[in-house]
């Protein structure tokens, strides 16, 4: 029997929830790595250095009133913080990026590959930092 996408939601595995982009799961974690909250300037040079190019406030704008709305950020006096919520929306996609590096071929020391990249399974398990 070939399994279908379908299968694996009706095998009891929760249905993923796409809500969070690639984009703004970066800045959700540039703000939650951060060890004071930070300006938007700051969080695109951050981002900006993670993927090698130049992103400039104006490209963050939308991503970051999408997350206020979602409440996965919180502003407070232009800065920004990471919420509960935003915690929640990006475990699942922080989780599926270690297991898409790992891929069960044991080729790749995971465990020294987060070391390097600063992943860590548990990261996103424990609340909001506080700062």
């Amino acid at each position: 029997m070939t399994a279908a996408a379908n299968d694996l939601v009706s095998a009891g595995s929760p249905a993923c929830n796409w809500t969070m982009t690639v984009f703004e799961l970066a800045i959700f974690m540039c703000v939650f790595r951060a060890r004071r909250p930070p300006r938007v300037e700051e969080i695109c040079q951050v981002i900006g250095a993670w993927f090698e190019c130049v992103v400039d406030p104006p490209v963050a704008a939308a991503p970051i009133e999408n997350m206020l709305a979602n409440r996965w950020v919180a502003e407070e006096s232009h800065c920004f913080r990471a919420t509960e919520e935003g915690r929640r929306a990006a475990r699942p996609l922080m989780n599926g990026i270690i297991r898409m590096l790992d891929q069960g071929t044991r080729l790749i020391d995971v465990a020294l590959m987060m070391s390097v990249l600063r992943l860590t399974k548990g990261e996103l398990d424990n609340g909001v930092r506080d700062l």
